[in-house]
């Protein structure tokens, strides 16, 4: 609703704060149709249009209204006239119309206060501090409205007449035609740099409608009762506005209320002073003479003290003036903070004369002790009082929101720490025990024992373990383990077997427990061939050679059950776990060393070779009939460690590279031979 505003929003959701470019939705339907053409002529990237919350250039605003009045073969200032009229309904059809309904009972209030609404809007509602249009009536002895318009963007104002034609049929139930009696530019300088300022007079008449134009515009005069002549005396007046002033047509200080005195310095207060010393504007942003005042006269007026008092006196010091203040002068109070007015400017009946009507630009109890004033500095009309005291409240309650914001969010952060704690012993628990007893015993429940008809365990060690451990650093003993173990967790997770516990160098692993698969051995074997290889990969701290591992494998009936409460384990029992165990303790260095059960186990669901070892000596179960396990036809070693191999340097399927390891029973014999001897030495 602010046609010649400082910036344009292409968005749908706050039209009201500006001219902006026409939305994408809810246009009329010549340009809805026809608005990808328009948006590919003016250039604008897809969806570029309909950002919201964002503002453009003008040049974007006047490129595409450009597109669309070329597409639409019509003159560009029908254009925004269209544009005016369609502001004000998507003004009024997304919660604004209440507001505007409400601004006064007829159309020349409307305008009239059209200046305050757009400060409302841009300074209450969005804090945008966009630089308005200026609106100013006068009435005509025939009941016609005069409508001055003051923008700082030339060439806009076909937007007002569609603004004031839809604002009037919609609000007042008017039929109005606008005609142009004059436009002026003239170049206005400004603290910022030099600015055009353009001036566009209509004449606004009512058609086809019963009421007068008096009545139906709020032209006509109401009676005045001259039966009493009441005046107030200088001294009533100042105190009753304390913080007003007057001036005359060159814009010096005729009179001024008595609270200034207290944030101007007394010397500045006298009569003949020209205004421009004491204020500066902050609102409008137009230079401030007499002229513009009263173009600008239906706009709020916010002026700043350029000195204060204090400020003044230190200034006279240094000129080497004494301003002792005399008896008097009243005792200022104030420091060196610059007093904000916010107010009206009332052209008075000589017309020679503005009056300025005001209070202090303050909004809370902090802003106040920073002036050095108190509330009685406020006169008890004065609307500033409530407002300071609301406010305070108000600032007391958006302090305990953010507080408990605060408190929210560090709960909030806690709650996220106590989650990523609790994912972390999740992951902990999941890591000691199988995932569904970790899952029981988080929702409080007892785990029974369970025995299992068929079961495949392997136990893996490092024949050379004893060995190294005297020979090496502590901490390289607990690198290679841990370098070792590392690569074995990976590979429990791509098989999908259950690591059960390592003691020093000996990793235990199990298929088939907890969720009971009939391919148990299967992934056994897998397994046992990707350690071996991933074995490979890890270096001999004593010899610099790859490590050489071994491997036991058994299938049979275990039990298995959580022990303990502090430290709870899931340990399997029975006579399978002893017997892989003798499988590892009796295999030959780089073998894997399997169980007459185990290979009939491992041939029921997969496809492996075995080679025979015959009768074995096994200490606690007699002699065995034993196999080593030599290759799978199913999968390669690549596969099964899931690593990508040299095809220059490394076989196809891997298991050239995994028998380089493999030693036999000769040689074996021949090591453990060494090994004794060196043990007892």
């Amino acid at each position: 609703m602010s046609p010649g505003g400082q910036t344009h929003r292409m968005s749908v959701n706050n039209s009201t704060r500006s001219c902006g470019i026409i939305p994408r939705v809810k246009l009329i339907p010549e340009i809805r149709l026809l608005l990808l053409p328009t948006r590919e002529r003016a250039g604008f990237e897809s969806g570029k249009e309909n950002i919201i919350n964002h503002y453009y250039s003008d040049q974007d605003t006047y490129t595409l209204i450009d597109a669309v009045s070329v597409i639409l073969k019509v003159p560009r200032e029908q254009v925004w006239e269209m544009y005016g009229c369609f502001l004000i309904q998507y003004t009024m059809e997304t919660g604004w119309d209440d507001l505007i309904r409400s601004m006064s009972p007829n159309l020349k209030g409307f305008l009239d206060n059209l200046d305050s609404l757009h400060y409302f809007i841009d300074h209450v509602v969005y804090k945008a501090n966009l630089r308005g249009p200026s609106f100013r009536c006068e009435d005509n002895p025939d009941g016609t409205i005069t409508l001055h318009y003051y923008t700082g963007r030339p060439g806009l104002y076909p937007i007002v007449k569609g603004v004031l034609r839809e604002a009037a049929k919609r609000v007042f139930k008017l039929d109005v035609s606008l005609s142009i009696t004059g436009r002026t530019q003239r170049s206005v300088q400004m603290a910022t740099g030099e600015r055009i300022e353009e001036h566009v007079i209509f004449l606004i008449k009512t058609q086809n409608t019963t009421q007068s134009n008096e009545d139906a515009l709020g032209t006509a005069a109401a009676p005045i009762n001259n039966n009493y002549n009441i005046r107030l005396t200088h001294h009533d007046f100042i105190s009753t506005f304390p913080y007003h002033f007057v001036v005359d047509q060159d814009c010096k200080i005729v009179q001024v209320g008595k609270e200034l005195y207290n944030h101007v310095p007394r010397d500045l207060l006298v009569v003949g002073t020209p205004l421009m010393r004491i204020f500066e504007v902050t609102r409008p942003q137009i230079p401030l003479d007499f002229d513009n005042i009263c173009n600008f006269i239906n706009a709020v007026f916010v002026l700043q003290v350029k000195t204060t008092p204090m400020e003044f006196r230190r200034s006279n010091k240094r000129a080497n003036v004494d301003c002792q203040p005399t008896e008097q002068e009243p005792q200022q109070t104030t420091g060196s903070q610059h007093l904000k007015l916010k107010g009206q400017m009332m052209l008075m009946a000589s017309g020679s004369h503005i009056m300025y009507l005001c209070s202090p630009y303050v909004t809370s109890i902090p802003e106040l002790l920073q002036y050095g004033m108190r509330l009685t500095a406020m006169p008890l009309h004065d609307a500033t009082r409530d407002l300071i005291l609301l406010n305070q409240q108000r600032l007391s309650d958006v302090e305990m929101n953010l507080q408990l914001e605060a408190n929210n969010e560090q709960l909030e952060n806690m709650a996220k720490d106590l989650e990523i704690e609790k994912g972390k012993t999740d992951a902990l628990l999941r890591e000691m025990l199988p995932p569904t007893v970790a899952h029981q015993l988080k929702q409080g429940l007892s785990v029974d024992a369970r025995e299992y008809e068929e079961a495949t365990v392997m136990f893996t060690d490092v024949p050379t373990f004893q060995q190294i451990v005297p020979l090496c650093e502590p901490k390289d003993v607990v690198h290679l383990l841990n370098e070792l173990f590392t690569k074995f967790d990976r590979l429990i997770g791509l098989q999908k077997a259950y690591k059960v516990e390592t003691v020093g160098d000996s990793y235990m692993s199990v298929g088939g427990i907890p969720d009971v698969v009939e391919d148990h051995c299967e992934i056994i074997c897998h397994l046992a061939m990707g350690m071996l290889m991933e074995g490979k990969t890890v270096c001999d701290p004593i010899t610099g050679n790859a490590l050489q591992i071994r491997a036991g494998i058994h299938s049979g009936p275990v039990v298995a059950g959580v022990v303990g409460a502090k430290m709870p384990r899931y340990c399997l029992f029975g006579d399978t776990v002893n017997t892989a165990s003798r499988m590892e303790s009796h295999s030959p260095i780089g073998r894997i060393h399997c169980s007459e059960n185990a290979k009939i186990c491992a041939e029921r669901t997969g496809r492996f070779e075995f080679e025979g070892r015959g009768k074995v000596p096994i200490k606690g179960k007699g002699d065995m009939n034993t196999y080593y396990l030599m290759r799978s036809y199913k999968r390669s070693v690549w596969e099964i460690i899931d690593r990508k191999r040299d095809e220059n340097i490394q076989s196809i399927d891997g298991y050239t590279e995994l028998r380089e390891g493999f030693v036999d029973d000769a040689v074996n014999k021949v090591i453990q031979r060494q090994s004794k001897t060196c043990t007892v030495l």
